[in-house]
Parts: C-alpha cells; structure tokens; sequence
C-alpha cells in the first residue's frame, strides 16, 4: 500500500511539474508544439498519459534528441545502429572515388566526413 501511495505521490509531482513548464511556456509567450512533443517513460511501473493544454502528448519508445538515438532502456544500441548506417553510406561513397585515383583527398574527405561521425563523443 504504502509504495502505491509513493507511486501516486510521484506521478502527481510530476504531473504538477509539467503544469508548472506548460504556465512557464505560456506566461513567456512561448508556444508548445504538443504535436512535436514526445514523452518516453523510463519508469516501467506507469503507462499514463501526460496531458498538456487539454492535448495527450504521444509516449514513444525512442527518439532523437541533440542528435543522440535515446530508448526506453538507455543502452544506445539504436544510437550506434544509426550512426554505423550512416558510415557506411559514407565509406561507399570514398570507395567509389577510389576508382578515380584520388587518394589525397581521400583521407581528407575520410576525415571530413566520416570521422566527426565516430568521434562525436570521444
């Protein structure tokens, strides 16, 4: 009984908080794209839906924010998917100028635009 109580009690500060954001918002003539807005719920124990200036806000199992793949249960495994994808896009493109004989500007187009991808984070 008493963790129901605490569950409750947590869903309700987090309810206030996102009323408190939403008043926020509109009392500095800022405009909330509810359309545009994702919830994703790292809490397994709830599956409520959050409801902003009378619109449900779409809960979502992933989505990228700041150009990182984040999930549910945090273990970037979509992140890496997406950022190898987007490498090996890259590397072919490389390696069909190799066929050209350019190799100078290969590295330098290697280090332009495949290399920011994997040192992102480092």
């Amino acid at each position: 009984m008493l963790a129901l109580l605490s569950d409750f009690a947590l869903y309700q500060s987090y309810l206030s908080s996102v009323v408190r954001f939403s008043s926020w918002c509109s009392n500095n003539v800022l405009h909330l794209n509810i359309s545009k807005t994702k919830e994703m719920c790292i809490d397994f124990r709830r599956n409520r839906t959050v409801v902003i200036n009378g619109e449900p806000v779409e809960q979502v199992d992933s989505f990228k924010y700041l150009g990182v793949m984040l999930d549910e249960k945090l273990p970037f495994t979509e992140h890496v998917t997406a950022v190898q994808k987007k490498s090996q896009q890259r590397l072919h493109v490389l390696r069909k100028l190799r066929a050209f004989y350019v190799d100078p500007l290969l590295l330098r187009l290697y280090r332009s635009i495949i290399e920011p991808l994997l040192t992102l984070f480092l």
